[in-house]
């Protein structure tokens, strides 16, 4: 007893020596200023390089509002409207130095760990949701991510809230609490989260990697971490590891910053001091790996074997992969990147056409990606192989080497990279802006390697060619010393899978390198189909932007009709936002013919399939010029979509339509992409998400082919079932369009009109019978519990659907407000003290008019069964309105003004703008000023307004559909399940072969209780039909 006096006084001269320190490192000034990075003349930001005192290292970033109003003719009124969408938010990032390459092995997994932890309180704001719940009202959002050699935190959030929201998590970053308590229960997260990657084939391809790692070679520990891996030690010495490894790591000396903020520069850096002067020093510099030689980094096996690995998706896939020095420090001639393009070129005389050709590959991509560090780069060619392909392997790597060796000893590359080099430039030229979170963690990952003036255009441009660096990279590629990987179902060769990787449970073997793949490699065959690319005919020269060349006239922010008849509609909007030489046409052939049957859909589908295949060799240019294109499968018909450098996109458009009337169909190809429809589909199915998903929509829309209909409708379909769609698909059909950005209207409506001409269609006589629409949900709660396809998977999913009923605006702000209060409190509750599950949600879902809201727990099943997850569920759910009702007038009109500042959001994009104004079209809406509305309602929202729906609802429209797909009971790595090739007996076939006929999804729960669903069809029967409802007032009050 008579210690403690003293145990005290020890307590406060530890927290005095704190404060001492902290005052001492407040003291940090700017050390350095750095040349501003270079920017392209699109770039209205600001930038200003700098370093503290203590270390730290910042790029601040001035974002001011642009000048976007002063526009002949325009209003007052379109001003107000238009003021009211000029918001951005800010943004910071900080990144640590440190990443699981220095972790002790005795506690694998230990950086990430840290990661999650230093989100549990700190010493000035104590409570764990402290930083979550200030960052949620304010109508932001967080994240971080651990890497090898990094770990970065980030967060977005309203600009009036920086000050504070740095405040907060700048604490965290400086003196993070991480309880012992809080410990234990974090570890679980990171074992749900681990277990959501379990059945991730690129992750377990990595950690097999890591298996081949040389002995004391940081790659070759496991940087995910679980429960095992962090229960190597006793709880006791796992906290004094954490906390030993922060002090060791988390300092000044080791963390770049970047702030995004309308401020003034001067402002910034003013609120950099405040939060980040004060942060000391670690104890330990960043790791030096320069000890590592890359030439060693892998075990001789690693090149001298060949691996055999099992996948769980149902693929079959070759990749070569070459360990080469860092490659980094080559950013500015990028060798592997200019290798990585013609590698993986897919135009005319590629390795992919020439593969194509033959129906052996679907797919060629080379690169370094996320495989590279500062030990090595891996730069690895991956060739996604058809059946065909693989029984064809050998015929594969022959070609494969042709194709390097034409490359490696090619005279014309200096040519190739100069045409890169102008494409880059393009691009870099006019940027596309992304969202503040996604800018300031670029920034911070660039400027850990980068100069700071090189800092935007170091992953960007192509600043010279120097022959010496792609020497560098062809050396490597001239040797016979690279892994091969063979992925697939089929075993190679009637080998076992008969070795497993430790974490992941990856069922591989590997064999001896067969000599006659090094004979090929010394002798490929010579193939005189491959030949280099010839100059791109679709690069851009002219970037003309047509409204300022037209005197800068006022546009309305809405698109405006040019064309409307009985065969189609055209919305059009010239660009006088972002100003940059870009456009988007978006088209959808609508027609009846794919609701008539499943087989017809997928016929729709396959034809889309068919006709990029046919175009893939002449359009590729194209794609590397900065264009792109789709063509899909929708609900009512096809969709095209071509968007990039406006200049060259009609004449792309003209080549896909031409193609969709004259394509000659191969019964070969034909076979190969119905074989690739179904692998598509039994991936999708083994994904308990998708699962979810897809049984969701089965109960709840009017019209809708399951999945497992659409698979089943695939064997059916023949070559004349395709020509007979080709020729009836447009006899009756209606073209939506929308064409935005750098274009004239004249433009665009000859283009509409082109289309329309081509086609001569006849007109659909009622539009209205296409629409689909929901089911109403019985009064109460329903339920259907299927057990997960993939039996080796433990995640369970639950989403519990809450019905509301038709929407208008009102309904929709009353949601959204909703949300935003219980957002932060639902993910405290159930994730970070309860520990439900890792991935979780709460959101509203409007579709086709009828407003609800979903709560979705992604939790393990040997962890917390689905039942009891879905009781959490429903009990938070009961308590939203207490939640609400505890708000003082002043903490609502805080979350209202929240969700106002958040409508006023800009779009980041072009794209952005588009794809919001194109869900307005084809859903019929047409309601362009959609926010602008709700922004008028939400000032107008008072707490009682909530209170009263949310009691409205609890009594008098209670309607719950639960939708379970439960997982395996056992935890990953306890008495592991048998391979889901294994459980099918797949022998020598594909596995989507094996189990053609056999998908049969199991429903859980007794036939005697009403409320379980067990047959989808018999539940639906006797549902009321909701009718199409339009949440847009001018509509809605016309029908």
């Amino acid at each position: 007893m008579c210690l403690k006096p003293f145990a005290r006084l020890g307590l406060i001269t530890k927290q005095l020596q704190k404060w001492l320190f902290r005052q001492n490192a407040a003291m940090s000034t700017v050390e350095q200023y750095y040349d501003p990075p270079d920017k392209s003349e699109g770039d209205k930001k600001l930038y200003r390089a700098l370093s503290l005192t203590n270390g730290l290292r910042a790029m601040l970033i001035s974002d001011p509002k642009t000048e976007e109003l002063n526009q002949k003719g325009s209003d007052a009124s379109l001003n107000s409207s238009l003021e009211q969408l000029q918001g951005k938010q800010a943004a910071c990032a900080v990144l640590v130095t440190v990443g699981s390459f220095s972790e002790p092995r005795q506690c694998q997994g230990l950086a990430h760990f840290l990661e999650h932890m230093i989100f549990m309180g700190s010493e000035k704001y104590p409570a764990e949701n402290a930083f979550d719940a200030f960052v949620s009202k304010c109508g932001g959002s967080s994240n971080a991510h651990t890497e090898n050699e990094c770990t970065c935190f980030y967060f977005e959030v309203e600009e009036a809230h920086l000050d504070k929201c740095m405040d907060l998590f700048m604490n965290l970053i400086k003196a993070p609490l991480m309880r012992l308590n809080a410990m234990e229960r974090e570890r679980s997260a990171l074992q749900s989260e681990f277990e959501q990657v379990h059945m991730n084939d690129g992750a377990r391809k990595e950690q097999v990697f890591g298996s081949l790692a040389s002995e004391d070679f940081p790659h070759g520990t496991f940087g995910w971490g679980n429960l095992k891996s962090l229960k190597e030690v006793d709880d006791a010495t796992l906290h004094k590891e954490l906390h030993t490894f922060f002090r060791k790591h988390y300092g000044s000396n080791r963390m770049i910053v970047s702030i995004q903020s309308e401020q003034p520069l001067d402002k910034l850096e003013e609120l950099l001091l405040r939060h980040c002067g004060d942060i000391s020093r670690c104890q330990e510099n960043t790791l030096d790996l320069s000890m590592y030689g890359y030439q060693a980094a892998f075990q001789e096996k690693f090149f001298t074997n060949v691996l055999l690995v099992q996948p769980v998706e149902d693929v079959c896939k070759l990749e070569l992969t070459w360990v080469l020095p860092p490659m980094k420090k080559f950013y500015r001639s990028k060798p592997d990147t200019f290798l990585e393009q013609l590698i993986g070129y897919e135009g005319v005389g590629s390795l992919c056409s020439y593969l194509r050709r033959r129906l052996w590959c679907m797919s060629v991509s080379a690169g370094v990606g996320g495989g590279t560090n500062s030990i090595y780069s891996l730069f690895t060619i991956s060739i996604y192989l058809t059946d065909d392909g693989f029984e064809h392997i050998d015929e594969v790597l022959g070609a494969t080497f042709a194709w390097i060796k034409l490359l490696n000893n090619s005279s014309e590359l200096p040519a190739h990279y100069e045409e890169l080099q102008q494409i880059a430039k393009n691009s870099f030229r006019f940027p596309v802006e992304l969202p503040s979170i996604d800018n300031v963690q670029n920034i911070v990952e660039d400027f850990s390697y980068l100069p700071s003036k090189d800092v935007l255009t170091g992953s960007s441009l192509y600043f010279q060619y120097n022959e010496a660096d792609l020497q560098i990279v062809k050396q490597h590629m001239t040797a016979f010393n690279f892994n091969i990987m063979i992925s697939s179902h089929i075993p190679y060769e009637n080998h076992e899978y008969d070795q497993e990787e430790q974490w992941f449970g990856t069922q591989y073997t590997t064999i001896p390198m067969p000599s006659k793949w090094e004979t090929l490699w010394q002798k490929p065959p010579v193939l005189k189909e491959l030949a280099l690319p010839k100059p791109n005919p679709f690069i851009t020269t002219d970037f003309t932007l047509h409204w300022k060349q037209a005197g800068q006239p006022h546009i309305s922010r809405s698109p405006k009709s040019l064309m409307k008849n009985d065969l189609g509609e055209l919305w059009f909007r010239q660009d006088n936002i972002f100003q940059l030489p870009e456009g988007y046409i978006n088209l959808y052939f609508i027609t009846p013919l794919v609701q008539q049957s499943v087989e017809n859909y997928m016929l729709g589908v396959l034809f889309t399939y068919l006709v990029e295949f046919s175009i893939a060799e002449q359009l590729y240019p194209a794609l590397e010029a900065g264009l792109t294109y789709g063509l899909y499968s929708g609900e009512k018909g096809l969709i095209l979509r071509v968007s990039g450098f406006n200049q060259k996109l009609p004449l792309l458009v003209e080549i896909i339509l031409k193609v969709m009337q004259t394509i000659n169909l191969d019964p070969a190809q034909v076979e190969s992409f119905k074989e690739l429809k179904k692998r598509q589909i039994f991936n999708t199915l083994i994904n308990g998400n998708a699962l979810n998903h897809d049984l969701f929509y089965s109960i709840l829309e009017n019209k809708h082919f399951s999945l497992i209909q659409k698979y089943e409708a695939i064997d059916g379909i023949t070559v004349d079932n395709l020509k007979q769609f080709m020729d009836n698909f447009p006899k009756k059909m209606y073209v939506q369009g929308l064409i935005q950005g750098n274009f004239t209207a004249d433009q665009a409506k000859e283009l509409m009109e082109s289309v329309i001409s081509m086609y001569k269609s006849e007109k659909i006589e009622s539009l209205s019978s296409l629409d689909n629409s929901l089911l109403q949900v019985p009064l109460g709660s329903h339920f259907l519990r299927a057990r997960a396809l993939n039996e080796n998977d433990t995640n369970t999913i639950v989403s519990n659907y809450y019905q509301v009923g038709p929407c208008d605006t009102k309904l929709d702000c009353l949601m959204g407000l909703v949300m935003m209060i219980t957002g932060e409190p639902f993910f405290n509750q159930l994730r970070t003290q309860e520990q439900l599950g890792y991935s979780l949600g709460i959101f509203p879902w409007l579709g086709y008019g009828i407003m609800a809201f979903v709560i979705t727990i992604n939790t393990q099943e040997n962890k917390h069964t689905a039942d009891f997850v879905e009781k959490r569920i429903e009990q938070f759910r009961a308590g939203m309105s207490e939640l609400v009702s505890k708000l003082s007038n002043d903490e609502f009109a805080a979350v209202r003004e929240s969700l106002v500042g958040n409508k006023r959001l800009r779009d980041h994009s072009l794209d952005e703008e588009v794809g919001r104004n194109w869900i307005e079209i084809v859903t019929r809406e047409y309601f362009f000023n959609r926010v602008e509305m709700q922004i008028q309602m939400i000032n107008s929202l008072s707490k009682e307004h909530l209170l009263d729906f949310l009691r409205d609802y609890e009594k008098n429209n209670f309607r719950k559909l639960s939708v379970q797909v439960v997982g395996r009971g056992n935890r990953v790595g306890d008495s592991q399940a048998s391979s889901l090739s294994g459980m099918l007996d797949v022998g020598h076939h594909s596995l989507s072969e094996v189990i053609s006929g056999k998908i049969n999804i199991k429903f859980l729960g007794t036939d005697d209780d009403p409320s379980n669903i067990k047959d989808i069809s018999a539940f639906k029967q006797n549902l009321y039909v909701y009718p199409l409802i339009f949440t847009n007032p001018m509509l809605s009050e016309k029908t």
